[in-house]
């Protein structure tokens, strides 16, 4: 399940270019699969694109240069994109990660990131975005639980 804090938006399109990719910031959140994709599509180690283990909830985070991420691009273009291997979280902007709630179900909190200069610009926000950015929610959220249950599952 996906929840969505703060105010709806009716209109967004993205001009990452004109904004020189305000959206690719440091610290992204990954998934392990995520990081599979990452790996595999590139052929690096994921040690060369992580800044560090994942958290206590699974979470892994990308490495940053300059407060941006490493695989942006001088033209802001994202190397990952063409390769089908874009995070999650940066398919589902302009949303971004804000939490999880563990309650009989995994929860994605997200909210809209306020400092995208286009939000209320471009196009209309259609039903088809709407639950694409359901659907990646929660691919985020299985992907989390599959992780941590094969990790438990290893340690026992």
């Amino acid at each position: 399940m996906v929840l969505i804090y703060g105010e709806e938006i009716k209109k967004w399109s993205c001009f990452f270019r004109e904004c020189k990719a305000k959206c690719c910031e440091s610290g992204r959140e990954l998934t392990y699969g995520d990081v599979e994709r990452i790996s595999k599509a590139l052929n690096i180690a994921k040690e060369s694109f992580l800044e560090s283990i994942e958290d206590e909830k699974g979470i892994f985070r990308l490495k940053s240069r300059e407060e941006k991420c490493i695989f942006l691009e001088k033209d802001y273009t994202c190397k990952l994109h063409a390769l089908n291997a874009k995070p999650i979280l940066c398919r589902m902007y302009p949303f971004r990660f804000n939490g999880i709630i563990y309650a009989d179900e995994a929860i994605l909190k997200i909210k809209i990131m306020k400092a995208c200069p286009y939000l209320g610009k471009g196009e209309e926000i259609t039903e088809e975005f709407e639950k694409k950015i359901e659907e990646l929610g929660n691919q985020f959220v299985k992907e989390l639980e599959e992780y941590l249950k094969k990790k438990h599952e290893n340690r026992g």
